[in-house]
């Protein structure tokens, strides 16, 4: 399933490691560049979403589609939350109103990865405008608000990105072994 554009709504409150743990890693011993390292833990968190193409911590999404497709839609940057559940569909009918379809009218799978939305046992989605950005959905993924259940090789890699960052600021690469250890944290081919 193709979607023209996905959005993130939310930022995380916090980061799945924090400015003590990674002074810590980085051998850091004054507060000086606290604020610095807190900007680079938000790089390190994205650069490993963007590796495994998953949501670490609760944030809301949004994906825009051009139709309803055939089957089920996937959401993509998993896995859903089970914190915030809500999942909101709207669509532009024929008549060229904006609407929202019922959660009534179709089934949230959370339990797969990624999650799916999918119409109800022999149904099918609504009629809808066949037009740019004509669905809508909003959905929360993440492990969690605090970072507690983020897998611990997810935080190692980022604890390697950072020291990569800080150490090799303006000629920082993706370090190799955080590769390796984000590599074993992926879902692999799913669908």
């Amino acid at each position: 399933m193709r979607y023209r554009s996905i959005l993130r709504l939310t930022q995380p409150s916090v980061e799945p490691v924090s400015v003590s743990t990674a002074r810590q890693h980085l051998r850091v011993d004054d507060d000086t560049d606290n604020l610095y390292i807190a900007s680079l833990i938000s790089v390190a968190r994205e650069m490993a979403e963007a590796h495994l193409d998953r949501t670490l911590l609760t944030t809301q999404w949004q994906m825009k589609l051009d139709a309803f497709p055939a089957g089920d839609i996937t959401l993509p940057r998993p896995p859903m939350s089970v914190i915030q559940t809500s999942v909101v569909v709207t669509y532009v009918p024929s008549d060229g109103t904006v609407a929202t379809l019922p959660s009534s009218e179709y089934r949230v799978d959370n339990a797969s990865t990624p999650g799916a939305l999918r119409p109800l046992y022999s149904g099918t989605w609504p009629t809808f405008l066949n037009d740019a950005n004509s669905v809508t959905v909003t959905w929360w993924a993440g492990y969690g608000n605090d970072g507690t259940l983020v897998p611990a090789v997810i935080k190692n890699a980022m604890l390697l990105i950072l020291t990569e960052l800080y150490e090799n600021r303006g000629t920082a690469k993706f370090p190799d072994a955080a590769k390796t250890l984000l590599s074993a944290a992926k879902w692999g081919s799913y669908e």
